[in-house]
Formats: C-alpha cells, sequence, structure tokens
C-alpha cells in the first residue's frame, strides 16, 4: 500500500527506562509485510511534527496486527509513547526492501546494534525453523540500552547478548559476537549469510568481515527519510561505483557489497 491507512491502537506497553511496544491493527500491513520492510506513521495528534516517521515492523501476525519497538528520543517518539488503547494512527507501508528470505541449507548470523534489533527479531521469528542454524547478535552501550526478544530461544534461535560496559550480557561489541559465531560455525561460506542493522560504522565492521570470509551479507541502512517512497531522496547512501542509493525505495535492506561504506561514513 503506498496510501496512509488510519489504524487503531492495540496497544502501547513500556518494555524499559525509553523503549516501547506499540501494536497496531493494520490489515493490509500485517497480509504482506516481510522482514525489514517499514512503515511510515503519524499520529493524529495536533502536536505531532510536520513529517510522518519511519519504523521497522518488529513483528506480525500475518493478519491484522504488527507490532513497532521504539525508543523515545525526540518529540514525535515522546507523543507515540503516549498513545493508549482505541487511539488512532495514520500508518503507511510495507514500505522498503526486505532481507533474503532463508532456506534449510544456511546458517544464519544476525547482528543488531542498539535499536537495530527490531527487524532482525522479525526475521528470526518468520525464518528460524526454515533454515539449517539461525544466531541473533545483539549488541548495545549498556544494560538499559539492551533489548532481547522474548520467545526466541524457544524456536531455535541462538541469542547473544552483549553490552560495552558489561553490566548486562557479556562485555563486548555485537561484532565481538559476530567473530565469536563466525569462529564456531564450521561450514562452508557459501552456506553463511549475514545479515545486520545499527550503526553505520558497526555496518561497516561486519561488512568488512564478512567479505574477509567470503560471505554474502545484507544490511539495514538508516538515513533521514521525509517521505518513505523515493520522492524527496533525502535518504542517499553511497553507492559503489558512484551515485546514490535511497535507504526508501533502494533499501533499507542493501548488499553490503552495493554500498561505498568510504564516502557514506564521510558524510
Amino acid at each position: 500500500m503506498s496510501r496512509g491507512s488510519v489504524c487503531k491502537v492495540l496497544g502501547n506497553e513500556r518494555l524499559r527506562e525509553r523503549f516501547y511496544l506499540l501494536r497496531i491493527e493494520a490489515p493490509s500491513v500485517a497480509e504482506t509485510c516481510r522482514p525489514g520492510q517499514f512503515v511510515m506513521l503519524r499520529s493524529d495528534s495536533a502536536a505531532w511534527p510536520y513529517l510522518n516517521r519511519p519504523f521497522s515492523i518488529y513483528d506480525s501476525d500475518g493478519d491484522s496486527v504488527i507490532e513497532i519497538v521504539y525508543e523515545v528520543v525526540g518529540r514525535a517518539t515522546a507523543l507515540m509513547a503516549e498513545l493508549a488503547r482505541g487511539d488512532k494512527v495514520c500508518v503507511i507501508g510495507p514500505l522498503g526492501t526486505a532481507f533474503s528470505p532463508a532456506d534449510d541449507r544456511l546458517h544464519v548470523l544476525a547482528v543488531a546494534g542498539g535499536i537495530g534489533m527490531p527487524p532482525l527479531a522479525f526475521y528470526c521469528k518468520r525464518y528460524a525453523t526454515a533454515c539449517e542454524s539461525m544466531t541473533l547478535v545483539i549488541g548495545a552501550r549498556s544494560g538499559i540500552d539492551l533489548l532481547v526478544p522474548v520467545g526466541l530461544m524457544g524456536e531455535g534461535v541462538d541469542v547473544i547478548a552483549l553490552t560495552e560496559d558489561g553490566t548486562k550480557g557479556r562485555k563486548g561489541l555485537a561484532t565481538d559476537g559476530l567473530t565469536e559465531s563466525l569462529r564456531a560455525a564450521e561450514v562452508d561460506a557459501s552456506d553463511v549469510r549475514i545479515i545486520a542493522c545499527g550503526p553505520k560504522r558497526m555496518l561497516d565492521v561486519v561488512r568488512r568481515m564478512a567479505l574477509g570470509a567470503g560471505i554474502a551479507c545484507e544490511v539495514s541502512v538508516e538515513e533521514i527519510m521525509a517521505c518513505g517512497v523515493g520522492a524527496c531522496m533525502s535518504c542517499a547512501v553511497p553507492a559503489a561505483g558512484g551515485g546514490y542509493l535511497h535507504a526508501c525505495k533502494d533499501g533499507p535492506v542493501i548488499k553490503a557489497s552495493e554500498i561505498d561504506f568510504d564516502r557514506w561514513l564521510a558524510s
């Protein structure tokens, strides 16, 4: 769908500190969305900023309900935190590209940094039983920033949680968890896929590690986005070989080899 639909809020649960789980009745999104795609959202509050805001889809029941995990970081998300059951929001989506589906030969290593966890958790939920093995590495600055999806381990996903200060999980970076997982994966590189979402410097490290190991890698990129449908061209990501990709229509999921990380990191 490309036009906004007015949808009902089913719940808005505070997970911890500044993180929330928003449940929305949005059948046209829930029926078709795939892991890695996103929605543009706005509330009907008069105080809402002029532009819609993009949010990765955390889960879908495949029928009528989607879930969004978000962090309160500014005016729009602060207003979202006040939403209650029965309130209305405008939803545009599903938008953007998705991660490639998993198959029964693949060993998938998913690497999340910070609030990059939601689309990867969606992927794990969707494909855990469809692949040979699934590992989700989640990194955060400290325990109050770490979100670990409930229930994934029961679905056969190996979850590795790390914090930079060691206040929860293991001490280290998300990329340290990836290093460990790569060492443990004694399989042919062609049977491994790395997917990642998080800060672009983390994505660059993940990309270099995948390249060095000869492993296919897809990353979900984040840039300031105004329209979400390729009209404003504000979410530019430098493309390998010159020119630009756009996070909203060429992404957010892009093959790591298609991004010029040197130009992107310098921007």
